[in-house]
């Protein structure tokens, strides 16, 4: 009897509902477990009466019927039960209802409904509840990056599913007992949080973009990797179907006020090896070496402190004005006969040459080095006078 009953408010409430069917959501809640209030009171006692007979002469149990069969006569493409819709007024029963990703014409129920949808009562702000056929797949095949993307307005919540480089859809839960639309094959998968369970998925291994999804820019995550990082994008539902990931090609890390890398820092110093380099060392130990985000690097020079110029033919590296000198080795044996140079090992080479001398002998002439010594040849003469 209270079943009955509350068919007939069903239709009661019919005008209303037509009448307020601008798009307005409405949220649908599981149909309950026993015919009790929460006091434990029969449902029936709260509800009001009904009259026996509608407005032109039908019983309730004739009213029930028509509401769950949907409008008499009914044409497709006229806003009957699954036809297409995006808001209320486009079906004939006021109800436009999400369905695998889309929106399709509903209806109002008693007990069951077609294949595919479950009979709930909906939420309407409105003292007596209504009945009416919720599709088990409202989300399915909608692009997703977590499973908050796979509930919709009226309470269904679905797993996002990764479907590999294609990106990650809403699923639907299916078993034994519920079996998945056309096109659509049950299996288990594992969900983008890394949960395994059993849900209905695209049986060409991709999924096609709703009018909703196109009208609502829906996206699911894409991603792009190389030897320098992976960076994250998005394919969006467009007219002609996901469009191609625009996920960015990593770069190694450059002194630009981006992260080229993809890995979430932003001109970090690059590792190599166990060590870490500043992006804008110029290899010169005489400057300081800064990055300055989008404006580059600087490079202030230094006028102290040590440093290595890289010549073993100096002594005393320091910087002076961002350049780094030293001091020559002394290498000087005041010795003409010899060529004094450094041997480039930090140390001095001393060569004997063959150069004209002077050996301070007044009884020699011609004198030349010589091994290493200054000689002259000894002359016929009275030196002592001299």
């Amino acid at each position: 009897m209270a079943r009955m009953v509350l068919a007939f408010e069903v239709v009661a409430l019919l005008p209303c509902l037509l009448g307020c069917s601008g798009g307005g959501q409405t949220v649908i809640k599981d149909l309950p477990q026993a015919e009790e209030t929460a006091g434990g009171q029969d449902a029936e006692a709260d509800v009001p009466t009904a009259p026996d007979l509608s407005e032109d002469g039908r019983g309730p149990a004739e009213v029930a019927t028509e509401a769950e069969a949907g409008p008499i006569g009914c044409a497709p493409g006229d806003g009957c039960f699954g036809d297409s819709c995006t808001q209320n007024s486009d079906c004939q029963s006021g109800l436009c209802l999400e369905h695998m990703g889309d929106g399709a014409c509903s209806q109002f129920c008693v007990d069951e409904c077609p294949p595919g949808w479950a009979c709930k009562v909906a939420a309407t702000g409105q003292p007596d509840a209504v009945w009416m056929c919720v599709s088990n797949y409202s989300n399915l095949c909608k692009p997703c990056a977590s499973k908050e993307d796979c509930r919709n307005a009226v309470g269904i919540e679905d797993a996002c599913v990764s479907y590999g480089a294609e990106g990650s859809f809403c699923g639907g839960l299916c078993g034994d007992t519920s079996q998945c639309p056309w096109g659509f094959v049950c299996k288990e998968v594992t969900s983008v949080d890394g949960v395994i369970t059993k849900q209905c998925v695209a049986s060409g291994g991709v999924c096609p973009c709703s009018q909703r999804s196109v009208a609502l820019g829906l996206w699911t995550g894409c991603s792009s990797t190389n030897d320098f990082g992976t960076c994250e994008g998005k394919r969006v539902c467009q007219e002609e179907g996901l469009s191609a990931c625009d996920a960015a090609e990593a770069v190694e890390e450059a002194c630009n006020g981006g992260d080229d890398d993809c890995d979430g820092d932003v001109d970090e110093p690059k590792q190599v090896g166990g060590d870490y380099i500043n992006l804008c060392d110029d290899g010169n130990a005489c400057t300081k070496d800064l990055c300055q985000g989008g404006s580059g690097c600087q490079h202030a020079p230094l006028t102290e402190g040590e440093c290595v110029d890289g010549d073993a033919c100096t002594i005393g590296d320091h910087c002076e004005d961002g350049v780094c000198q030293g001091l020559p080795i002394a290498c000087n044996d005041f010795n003409p006969c010899t060529d004094d140079s450094c041997d480039g090992k930090g140390g001095c080479s001393n060569e004997p040459n063959h150069d004209p001398c002077d050996d301070g002998n007044p009884c020699t002439v011609a004198d030349a080095c010589n091994g290493g010594k200054c000689k002259g040849y000894d002359v016929q003469c009275d030196c002592a006078d001299e």
